[in-house]
């Protein structure tokens, strides 16, 4: 464990300036938790769980309405908000993605970010992680693994995948896709399996045990027992030579390997609730691994693309990570992007005086290579934000951050045989996790209590209600408004998508003119490889797209959809942007609705001097609906964005099934001809016209599910806020002293502020 340490108060400098100029020693830098920030961290804990405890108690006092036979809509409606509220978590998780090539040094990085040095599989000489892993720690005494295989339907389709890739190969032709495939069947099936059939090997009984939960569970009380039993699982057998050193059942078991989930117990480096994803390179050639790849990335709030100093210029695959970063950015959850270079202490003093003729020849190792990580930090960041500003509206939450990049040196946090802790830069990302954390625990707890006292105000609502002297309520005139006011925002709604017609247009002729081009350049990738054919109709098994261990991810969907892409990224993220709303913003005109409803209900209120916990429940229960309406919002706007590939996709697919049936000799020329003719011949039948049309078609049917969801939910508030059943009376406990608590819990969190 390191020791005490202080945090520098002023960020790395980004000057563009590559002089060598030797930075002075950083000062000392604080744990990720120093005292201000856990008692932050325990305030926080203790508020949760006297929240928690305050909705508990109120869940009994409703245990017997679970015995009513005929109970009214609105207090089932009461129950199940109260129920749901209970068992949901008050937090989601914060999911931080690795995102990086294979042997960038992802798994060596997350064991040192968690304090223990070999905990996953590492190696200094190949690539370890095989298959997506899952790292968190959690409130138990013991080390947990759990691995998840791929189902019987999901490793068929695998299967028939690999043996498609093997077919038609040379009698001593090779290559890195031939010997994965060939490592995988004799893996699962032994030796001569590279030579069978898909039917006869759906005949072969594996020569491992499979277990019927495709779930395998590790636990143990001592890290070094889990890693140890771990290991095998994990651990990519890639890099071994020959098959016969695959001989224990847990090493034969890694294809089937989709997901593996590893617990820790509670640490003083990395708070329960910060869930690490160290994801595999740039997809995967499985297709429910693929699937989980993309899925992965769109989930993390924050990613990590992580890229060893000797690669981090130039490489095809860091592109690829760098904009599926920020298109997660654009239609995921995430708002933090971060390049994390690793393995610093590779830098050699010689090749730092050839490239920096003017530096001192005495230099040091470590000024050489502090010197190096500050020209990569502004070179990098520069970079980075540029390429950030072309695809993002210019006040994206992710552009408005100092530090972009952190060079690193895990083994040397360990070893200090150069560089000191502070030098390494691993405290500066745990202090990083550690902001990103606290303010989304706070941020979620906050929204949390208020959407219990949303629920415990409409107690009160139910409360008043049975001691009302004027039961009738002008409730059609507010009806009335709602829906004016809704039938407003859809008509803002379809204005608002209608920005997209422009760019889409202009991105449909660009895609028209540079097609050919675009297929051009990705079939030029095989151009002196004689294995290419095999990748190219794997490819057209899979529907256009596979990721190769030679030619890295191929999409040839994608490829054409790109010049639409291209055009449209600014104003899609416009029109969803959150922050420094415009008029092209849909959330202005969401907020805008929102503010008139809740003015409404106030003026409402005042003229027919309706009950305070009434009035109180509308404007909350507005809040809440809004917020929902938001989160599907964001569901929604990731199908639109991949519709454009989606629609190709599924036009293409007869002529992909047609190119994946060409066999023999001139196979490869033949399945090019084959996509380049009917890629074509559907352009000229309007493919990328129907995409633009099917993006357009499912903005609207946005605009139609939002006006759905308002009414629908609007309508049962008010139905619920109004409601004068005297079966109530006496059937409701009273919740007023918990509202109380809950309130007085909020304001204590709002004067952390």
């Amino acid at each position: 464990m390191e020791g005490s340490h202080e945090m520098a108060d002023d960020p790395f400098s980004e000057e563009e300036d590559s002089a060598a100029v030797i930075p002075p020693k950083q000062p000392r830098l604080q744990l990720p938790f120093q005292q201000d920030e856990q008692k932050t961290l325990r305030i926080y804990e203790s508020i949760e769980s006297k929240a928690r405890k305050i909705l508990s108690t109120s869940c009994q006092k409703l245990n017997h309405l679970f015995l009513l036979k005929d109970m009214p809509g609105n207090i089932a409606y009461l129950r199940d908000r109260i129920t749901t509220l209970n068992s949901r978590p008050a937090l989601e998780p914060l999911y931080i993605g690795l995102f990086g090539s294979s042997g960038a040094g992802k798994s060596t990085l997350l064991n040192t970010l968690l304090g223990k040095r070999f905990f996953l599989p590492v190696s200094g000489v190949r690539t370890c992680t095989s298959c997506q892993v899952h790292v968190s720690v959690c409130k138990s005494k013991n080390y947990e693994a759990k691995i998840f295989l791929l189902s019987d339907e999901e490793w068929k389709e695998e299967v028939r995948n690999m043996v498609t890739l093997l077919e038609n190969r040379g009698e001593n032709e090779t290559d890195s896709d031939l010997e994965h495939a060939v490592k995988v069947l004799k893996a699962i099936y032994g030796e001569g399996a590279d030579g069978k059939s898909y039917e006869d090997l759906m005949r072969t009984k594996p020569v491992v045990t499979i277990p019927p939960s495709r779930v395998i569970t590790l636990r143990k009380t001592e890290a070094e027992d889990l890693s140890n039993e771990l290991d095998p699982y994990i651990r990519n057998q890639d890099g071994l030579e020959g098959v016969g050193v695959v001989d224990s059942e847990q090493m034969r078991l890694w294809p089937l390997i989709k997901q593996v989930q590893v617990t820790l117990p509670p640490s003083n480096l990395v708070p329960e609730g910060v869930i690490f994803v160290d994801i595999p390179g740039t997809g995967d050639a499985n297709k429910k691994r693929d699937e989980m790849w993309k899925e992965s990335i769109l989930q993390c709030t924050s990613i990590w693309i992580v890229a060893e100093v000797e690669r981090v210029s130039g490489a095809k695959a860091h592109e690829i990570m760098v904009q599926e970063a920020i298109k997660a950015c654009q239609v995921g959850k995430c708002s933090d992007i971060t390049l994390v270079i690793t393995k610093m202490d590779k830098i050699n003093v010689d090749e730092y005086l050839r490239d920096h003729p003017g530096a001192s020849r005495n230099v040091s190792k470590r000024d050489a290579i502090l010197e190096k990580k500050q020209e990569l930090k502004a070179k990098k960041t520069r970079t980075l934000r540029e390429k950030m500003k072309g695809n993002l509206p210019s006040d994206a939450e992710v552009l408005q951050k100092q530090e972009l990049v952190f060079p690193v040196s895990a083994q040397e946090y360990w070893s200090s045989t150069v560089l000191s802790k502070e030098d390494t830069e691993i405290l500066r990302l745990r202090a990083h996790i550690k902001k990103l954390y606290l303010d989304m625990k706070r941020s979620q707890l906050q929204d949390y209590m208020k959407e219990i006292l949303v629920v415990f105000s409409l107690v009160d609502v139910y409360h008043s209600t049975q001691l009302s002297t004027n039961p009738s309520v002008r409730k059609d005139e507010l009806d009335k408004f709602i829906s004016e006011k809704i039938q407003a925002l859809k008509k803002n709604s379809e204005a608002t998508f209608g920005h997209m017609d422009l760019p889409l247009i202009s991105g449909v002729k660009s895609a028209r003119t540079k097609h050919k081009r675009n297929i051009e350049k990705l079939f030029m990738q095989g151009k002196t490889s004689t294995g290419f054919h095999r990748t190219l109709k794997a490819a057209c098994v899979r529907k256009g797209v596979y990721v190769s261990r030679v030619f890295n991810r191929i999409d040839i969907n994608n490829c054409l959809a790109e010049p639409i892409y291209a055009e449209i990224r600014v104003m899609f993220a416009n029109i969803f942007r959150k922050q420094a709303l415009t008029r092209t913003s849909l959330q202005s005109f969401i907020n805008e609705f929102s503010k008139e409803v809740k003015d409404k209900f106030k003026d409402f209120g005042r003229i027919t001097n309706l009950n305070g916990s009434k009035l109180n429940f509308l404007e909350q229960e507005t809040d809440v609906i809004m917020r929902a309406l938001e989160r599907e919002i964001v569901l929604k706007k990731k199908a639109i964005y991949e519709s454009l590939e989606l629609t190709i996709q599924t036009i293409l697919s007869p002529c992909y099934e047609e190119a994946a049936n060409i066999r023999g000799k001139d196979s490869c020329a033949r399945i090019k001809a084959t996509l380049v003719q009917n890629i074509e011949l559907e352009v000229r039948k309007a493919m990328f016209e129907k995409a633009k049309e099917k993006m357009m078609n499912q903005f609207q049917d946005l605009t139609e599910q939002m006006t759905t969801k308002l009414s629908k939910d609007f309508l049962s508030m008010l139905g619920v806020a109004f409601c004068q059943n005297n079966q109530l009376m006496g059937v409701l406990p009273d919740f007023q002293e918990e509202c109380q608590e809950m309130q007085t819990l909020l304001r204590s969190l709002r004067l952390l502020d």
